[in-house]
């Protein structure tokens, strides 16, 4: 070496296959005690909801213990499902010689970007741990483009658990080129954040050298400034480089906190589009598909919808026409009807009351609910499901509630259990696909 020159930097060994450290019956375990401990704290916020309504100083810390205890419940299960899905995430032998007719989406990333991939979309927990989703954006993002087929990619090598999303292939340092190759032959669409990394460039390479732009989607995370770094960095290589970001349009919906920002979609020229999350289409009404609970898994399908339209798919609970009202519908709607009748005919009297008050001052906003969840609205049968759900529940607890169930708003006696079941079982229809196609199915502009 020359005197005076700086030392060659270390040549860091390949590195092996992670080992990965999976429990099937555990994540099992997980996931069931996880949803049993979310079910328990939406009883547990219920009770403490109506516990509320006849504070004083004697029930005070009830209460408290109340909150506490559906705080830890919620937040307790949400981590084991989350852990056991974990667990029972798709570790892939190979990304060679798929099965002959299985479809794939190849997914490309730094690893860097693992982490934030792997977040709970933010603004969503700032609501309440009851509201906020229980999947990751990479979660969603898998299932936003599963009309393609299964999302496969490659694992980080100092993995012991995968992470939930993406089916992983942990692949050592030699031969994890081969892998992407093979699985770049078998995509049907490949999509690719968009971040730091020379492992990266040449994977952005092989992508352009296959010419097949109008199956590749890049993905813009975090902010503006890890997109316009990979911009300055990769548009060399594209062949009419790339556009800058628009994640501050002004025209956008606001959406969620989240990792995931932006799509870029080519056309078969290599020409750009750049759609942030929650832009506005011309033929659909995409505010009436956006939900700000699953953002990721909502709003990107949409931003790329000219991707699907091409391969002849269309994006996921968007129908390809109009849907007439489907069977769960006619069934939930007069079933919670009644079951909200009862309640308000059996409640809110009192001392020198008529017995009018709560039908007078709740009728009318609820019959308005129930109508518009019966003519497709977007945004009632979400109201109606939230507090049929809370109050189906606490109706079905009612014996096990004693002191909280006195004189008030809850319904007391043989009708407790019927009215709760009613209500439960109208929220279940009300979750079907078919209803959530059909509502999707009124956002196409006339």
């Amino acid at each position: 070496m020359v005197e005076g020159q700086d030392p060659l930097p270390a040549v860091r060994p390949p590195r092996s296959p992670a080992q990965i450290r999976q429990s099937r019956p555990l994540g099992w375990l997980l996931q069931t005690a996880g949803t049993i401990s979310m079910a328990l704290g939406g009883m547990s916020a219920a009770v403490s909801f109506m516990s509320l309504r006849t504070w004083d100083a004697e029930q005070g810390p009830s209460v408290v213990i109340g909150l506490a205890l559906t705080s830890i419940l919620l937040a307790g299960g949400r981590w084991a499902t989350r852990r056991g899905q974990r667990h029972r995430a798709q570790v892939l032998q190979t990304l060679i010689n798929f099965p002959e007719g299985e479809h794939v989406v190849l997914f490309l990333r730094s690893f860097a970007d693992d982490e934030g991939l792997a977040r709970i979309q933010g603004r969503s927990m700032r609501e309440g741990l009851w509201l906020a989703p229980n999947d990751t954006e990479e979660q969603q993002l898998a299932r936003s483009v599963s009309p393609f087929g299964t999302m496969v990619a490659l694992g980080w090598p100092g993995d012991m658990l995968p992470q939930a999303g993406a089916g992983r292939h942990y692949s050592s340092d030699l031969e994890w080129r081969e892998q992407v190759l093979a699985a770049l032959d078998r995509a049907t669409l490949v999509l690719l954040v968009c971040g730091p990394g020379r492992q990266l460039r040449w994977e952005v390479e092989q992508v352009v050298a296959r010419n097949q732009p109008e199956q590749l989607v890049l993905i813009g995370v975090r902010d503006a400034a890890q997109y316009e770094s990979f911009r300055l960095a990769m548009q060399d290589l594209f062949p009419k480089g790339l556009p800058p970001s628009a994640m501050d349009r002004k025209d956008l919906t606001d959406g969620a906190d989240t990792y995931v920002r932006e799509a870029v979609w080519f056309d078969a020229d290599w020409t750009p589009h750049i759609t942030p999350l929650g832009s506005p289409d011309p033929e659909v009404e995409v505010d009436f598909l956006f939900n700000h609970h699953a953002w990721v898994e909502t709003a990107f399908p949409l931003a790329i919808r000219p991707v699907y339209t091409r391969a002849g798919l269309t994006p996921p609970g968007l129908p390809s026409g109009r849907v007439a009202r489907p069977w769960a519908v006619k069934v939930a709607v007069p079933l919670m009807t009644l079951a909200w009748g009862a309640v308000l005919a059996s409640t809110g009297r009192s001392p020198g009351d008529d017995g009018l008050t709560m039908p007078v001052i709740l009728g009318p906003p609820l019959a308005l609910v129930l109508y518009r969840t019966w003519r497709g609205g977007q945004f009632a049968p979400a109201i109606l499901k939230l507090f049929s759900w809370l109050f189906g529940l606490l109706f079905v607890a009612v014996p096990l509630t004693g002191p909280f169930t006195g004189d008030g708003f809850l319904v007391t006696g043989p009708l407790s259990l019927p009215i709760g079941a009613a209500l439960i079982t109208g929220v279940l229809l009300l979750s079907r696909q078919d209803v959530h196609e059909w509502k999707a199915s009124h956002a196409y502009k006339a």
